[in-house]
This record gives structure tokens, C-alpha cells and sequence, in this order.
């Protein structure tokens, strides 16, 4: 394994951030319409669906072995099934900017599960640095004024913060347990997520009783199944061994920096003078941890 991301893997980075960043607002637009079950379950089978499809196509299949379908079952629901829906659950009452400052406790979760699990994913003073630097940056970026609602829908924050340590015990799982290619691993969970999903949605979801089926509603669960979903997790189990868990994990400090380019791209919404300086400080701090180099593995400090 490369100590040093390639330009390759940064760009597939860049390109998960980016889906990622997006999907937070197609969320508030999918929720105005759907209950938060029902919007899951649809990216959740269009993405199994997409990624079934690729699979076939390049011939593969899935795993007969019980302790493949048992890593299939714990990255659906990790990466995926539950975090989709305590992030859903909670932008109902979560206003944006704190939901990214939240989404910081992600990163730093799983730099301390990895440090404690992996001989080569060590804490040092660079990665401190720059977990120090990313989280002063966001509150920057959305201003400290939203740290005053913390408490206030306290359901709803404490999914979004229960959705970043799953995030987090994902990442950690995949590179200490997972073997198997980076396409079936994606296949086998998005279908157990899938089928998870569906059946809470038949039992505990709203339901038909709040599908509009608008121009909005469709094309806020197409474009989450196909991106932030499909190709999002594809690209994310080939880069979680590639980079590691802590590497990985910075990806939610680029989701505001993401976010925020897009509203300006999109939107024709503008930057002040603070919000740019807060994008380079936390651009810097993710560069300080992508670019150091991992540590050389004497030993683990688990065993698989």
C-alpha cells in the first residue's frame, strides 16, 4: 500500500466530496415531500440497483461465504442504512450550518478508533494540527452564531451526531476486516441496506400517505441513488484501504467547503470575506492529513 496518495486517489476523493456535499441540500429538498423512511429507501434501491447492475456486467458476483455476507450486512448498515436515516431524521429540524459543524465529530471519531486499532494510523502532531485547524475553519465558515442552537431540537442533533459515529465505525471496520473487492463490497451492502430499509419503510414509514410524486421529489431520490449513494460508495471502498480510516475521515470537514462552492456555482449566492478565509484554513488542514505519510505497519494493534 502507497504511504502517499496518489493524484488519482485525490481526485476520487475531491469527486466523493463533492457528491457527498450535495446531497445534504437535495436532502431538505426530498423531505419537503417525503416522509424520511420513504426518501432512504428509494436512493437506497436505485443505488443497490446500479450497483447490482455493474456487477453482473463485469462479471462478478457476490460472496457464498457467511462471514462475507456478515461484513455485507455491518457496511450496509453503518455505512449506509442507518446514518441515511438519522441524517434525514435530523435535517427536519437541524438548520444546515450546525448539521456541518456536527458532522465534524465524524473525522475526529474515527482518527481515534483508528489511532487505537492500527499500528500505521498513529496520531501525530500534523493530524492534530489539522483536526484542530478543520474545526475552527467550519465554525468560521458558518458562523459561531450556530453553536447557539445547539440543544434546542436536541433529537434531531443528537441523529446527525449518532450518523457520524456510525460513519466512523464503518470506516474503521472496512480496513481492519474487509478483504473482498472493492465492487462487491459496495453490491452486498447497498442490497442488505436495501432490503433493510425497505422493510422499516413497510412497517414504521409514513408511506404513501406523503409521496408526491412532484418533479422535485423524483429527482431528489434519483440523484441520491445514482450519486450520492451508488457511485459514492463504489468510490468509497476502493479508497478507504487505499488512504486508511484516518485520511478517509476528512472528507466531512470538505463537505461545508463543497457545499458552499456549490451554492456559489448553482445558487449565485456569494462569499464574505470570512467564509473565504474559513475555506482555506480548512482546505489547508485536510491537505496536512492527506498528504502525511502513513506510518510504516510493524505490527497491528488488532488482529482481524
Amino acid at each position: 500500500m502507497s504511504p502517499k496518495a496518489s493524484p488519482s486517489d485525490i481526485a476520487l476523493w475531491l469527486a466523493l466530496a463533492a457528491m457527498w456535499s450535495s446531497s445534504y441540500g437535495v436532502i431538505k429538498l426530498g423531505v419537503e415531500t417525503l416522509d424520511p423512511v420513504t426518501l432512504v429507501a428509494g436512493r437506497m434501491v436505485i443505488g443497490a440497483a446500479v450497483i447490482g447492475l455493474v456487477l453482473l456486467l463485469r462479471g462478478q458476483r457476490l460472496s457464498r461465504k457467511p462471514g462475507d455476507w456478515l461484513a455485507y450486512l455491518i457496511t450496509g448498515m453503518l455505512g449506509s442504512t442507518l446514518p441515511f436515516l438519522l441524517i434525514t431524521y435530523g435535517e427536519q429540524t437541524v438548520d444546515s450550518a450546525l448539521a456541518s459543524i456536527l458532522m465534524g465529530v465524524a473525522p475526529v471519531a474515527t482518527v481515534v478508533l483508528a489511532s487505537l486499532s492500527f499500528a500505521d494510523e498513529r496520531l501525530t502532531p500534523r493530524v492534530l494540527l489539522g483536526l484542530g485547524l478543520a474545526l475552527a475553519g467550519v465554525v468560521t465558515l458558518v458562523g459561531p452564531a450556530a453553536l447557539s442552537g445547539l440543544g434546542a431540537n436536541l433529537s434531531g442533533q443528537l441523529a446527525i451526531v449518532g450518523a457520524t459515529l456510525c460513519y466512523a465505525a464503518s470506516t474503521v471496520y472496512v480496513k481492519a476486516f474487509v478483504k473482498r473487492p472493492a465492487l462487491e463490497m459496495a453490491a452486498g451492502s447497498m442490497l442488505i441496506g436495501a432490503l433493510a430499509v425497505c422493510l422499516i419503510a413497510l412497517t414504521a414509514g409514513e408511506g404513501a400517505r406523503r409521496i408526491v410524486l412532484s418533479a422535485q421529489s423524483i429527482g431528489a431520490v434519483v440523484y441520491l441513488g445514482l450519486f450520492s449513494t451508488a457511485a459514492a460508495n463504489l468510490i468509497y471502498f476502493h479508497l478507504v484501504p487505499r488512504l486508511g480510516a484516518t485520511r478517509m475521515s476528512q472528507i466531512n470537514f470538505a463537505m461545508p467547503v463543497g457545499g458552499s462552492l456549490i451554492g456559489v456555482g448553482l445558487l449565485g449566492e456569494t462569499l464574505s470575506a470570512s467564509q473565504m478565509l474559513a475555506l482555506g484554513i480548512i482546505s489547508g488542514a485536510v491537505y496536512l492529513v492527506l498528504s502525511a505519510r502513513r506510518q510504516p505497519q510493524i505490527r497491528p494493534a488488532v488482529k482481524a
